[in-house]
């Protein structure tokens, strides 16, 4: 069954830029090309204290993978890209972040230790995900809040507010 996903992409450590464009080619190859891709939004670490600002984006994929293959298929681009989850203790620095927000009006939730759940439970409250997500696919609705992006960003109250940088080459059209 086809489906959208909405991968979040975040970069803090080393080449983020290139983090962040690698990731986008390693998706574009395994998955398909991304439909929509979001500015670069910089924002502070959410969670922790960190000196390293992140850089993040959203991009919207077609997929015909199941939601726990698609993670695989995430964390295994995370691996390639510098990042190794097990020494990670707690929220940390990272090279490349990568999370499946949703997946259209699935609802899902795996045992196991990804422990995947959709849409991600706390992207709601997060304002660095919800801003590229905003330019992308604003009418997109939360299966489970049962709001639109648009209603949970002016509902956000994280005040660390993203700034957008730039626009990745090759940037594509708002879904409707």
């Amino acid at each position: 069954m086809h489906r959208k996903a909405i991968i979040g992409l975040g970069s803090n450590l080393g080449e983020r830029h290139d983090h962040l464009q690698k990731a986008i080619q390693w998706l574009e190859n395994v998955v398909g090309p991304p439909l929509a891709a979001s500015a670069v939004w910089e924002s502070e670490p959410w969670g922790y204290a960190s000196a390293h600002p992140y850089l993040n984006m959203v991009v919207i994929l077609q997929t015909d993978l199941e939601p726990g293959a698609l993670l695989r298929v995430l964390l295994g681009i995370e691996r390639r890209l510098g990042r190794n989850r097990q020494d990670e203790e707690g929220t940390a620095d990272r090279p490349i972040d990568l999370d499946l927000l949703g997946m259209e009006d699935l609802v899902f939730s795996e045992a196991g230790p990804e422990g995947l759940v959709l849409p991600h439970p706390r992207m709601h409250l997060r304002r660095f995900v919800l801003e590229p997500l905003n330019e992308v696919w604003p009418r997109w609705v939360h299966p489970v809040l049962g709001q639109t992006v648009q209603d949970m960003l002016i509902q956000c109250e994280d005040s660390k507010g993203p700034v957008r940088v730039e626009r990745i080459p090759g940037g594509m059209e708002t879904l409707a």
